[in-house]
């Protein structure tokens, strides 16, 4: 079986999206291999020695890269815990390690519970192959100027045509000083594919440089998507997905 590079992998609630509320368990990914110049977890982006299993009353740190089976194990022994809503995987980037992500998520299958994937959605062929796996996606539409500079649409365009009959929302995380045109191209791409798919702007965590846009900006994206989408939302972003305490 292949091993994985993880992060942390914990129980909490979920801060972002559609779903925002829920009890979760996270697996977080380690390795990223986009710059976003609002990315509030720095940590993940590189992938580390070990990886921390956060369970009620304390830690364990886990050696890299870790099987399936010990990630899974570990990670349905939090699922079983009463009010746990869906399995969050994230990140990092989960599909740039596919065949890892594969051979875990068919482990994962055995909890019951429904499996949301958080991811940028770039690599198509990836997802095209984890998709039978998934039951929710949280497709992170990145806008090129505050990731890299490529043109990255068109690969967009690809995945929503690819994940469409899946349950999917998009989400678009905003920073001060973001370029409308550049929200806008997203928002007519989304709508292009399926105008009835979710959109949450998500305002930037104020983490480093990034700071969040101000309210009037914010209302004016949804201003912008609104003739264009049957459900635009604005989500505040909680400063982290933490652990909870007392669980």
């Amino acid at each position: 079986m292949t091993a994985g590079w993880l992060h942390e992998i914990f129980r909490s609630v979920q801060g972002e999206g559609i779903y925002t509320g829920v009890m979760q368990v996270f697996v977080r990914f380690s390795g990223c291999g986009l710059a976003c110049s609002y990315c509030d977890t720095e940590a993940s982006k590189e992938r580390s020695e070990s990886c921390t299993f956060r369970m009620p009353g304390g830690e364990v740190e886990l050696e890299n890269p870790v099987g399936p089976e010990a990630a899974a194990t570990l990670t349905l022994s939090l699922a079983a815990m009463p009010g746990t809503h869906s399995i969050s995987i994230t990140g990092g980037e989960p599909l740039e390690q596919p065949e890892f992500l594969g051979e875990f998520l068919t482990l994962m299958r055995r909890g019951g519970l429904p499996i949301y994937l958080e991811t940028n959605g770039l690599d198509t062929a990836s997802l095209e192959d984890v998709l039978p796996l998934v039951d929710i996606i949280s497709l992170d539409i990145k806008l090129p100027s505050l990731c890299g500079g490529d043109n990255i649409f068109p690969a967009y365009r690809e995945t929503l045509n690819i994940a469409i009959d899946k349950d999917i929302f998009c989400k678009i995380v905003v920073p001060g000083g973001t370029d409308m045109d550049e929200f806008g191209e997203a928002v007519r791409l989304i709508a292009e594919i399926d105008a009835g798919i979710p959109l949450v702007i998500q305002p930037a965590t104020p983490v480093g440089a990034a700071f969040p846009p101000d309210p009037q900006t914010l209302l004016d994206m949804a201003a912008m998507a609104a003739p264009l989408l049957a459900e635009v939302r604005i989500i505040p972003c909680l400063l982290y997905t933490y652990p909870s305490p007392r669980d």
